[in-house]
């Protein structure tokens, strides 16, 4: 189960979690958003993940946080909530998603990227937009595989070798999803 669209604040996330059923319920898929530094650990203090995906850290919340630092910092609230036997995956791309990793409690972190110099846990070594998707390839944890799928965008490749890692690692076959 996954929290709806657009609900991805405190308020929003509470009135979910308490008017939801999660009886059979294996994975619970958060998306947590923040205005301030604070907010995403408030979250995490409610939802206590075990898994942590950071897409990336950029301007993009630049007005509401008002330094690349506070965006980072308030992004790394999820990250510092993972317990010790949790799963981290971020982009090994971005300095900005990596700096504080050998930090964490967590033990378990995975990365992905284009650049062999930054040591990723999965390797794109190839990454083509086309008019109907994107097509890359990519080596994780030595196995070399192709993917292709209906997302425009060749940043998308990125998300796609995040939810692999989080796949495999959750010991879902990605063939079935």
């Amino acid at each position: 189960i996954k929290t709806p669209n657009n609900i991805n604040s405190e308020i929003g996330i509470a009135k979910f979690i308490l008017k939801t059923d999660f009886t059979g319920i294996d994975f619970f898929v958060c998306e947590m958003g923040a205005y301030r530094i604070g907010e995403i650990k408030t979250i995490c203090d409610m939802v206590k993940p075990k898994v942590g995906i950071l897409t990336t850290i950029a301007e993009q919340h630049l007005v509401l946080f008002g330094s690349i630092r506070n965006i980072q910092s308030a992004k790394y609230e999820l990250l510092r909530a993972i317990p010790t036997d949790g799963l981290v995956i971020t982009n090994a791309d971005n300095p900005l998603c990596t700096e504080f990793l050998k930090d964490l409690k967590c033990k378990n972190r995975e990365t992905c990227g284009v650049e062999e110099r930054n040591h990723p846990t999965f390797l794109i070594v190839r990454n083509e937009a086309t008019t109907k998707g994107i097509e890359f390839e990519g080596i994780y944890h030595g196995q070399r595989g192709d993917m292709s799928i209906p997302v425009l965008g060749a940043h998308q490749a990125y998300n796609a070798a995040l939810a692999l890692m989080l796949a495999v690692n959750m010991e879902v076959n990605p063939l079935h999803i």
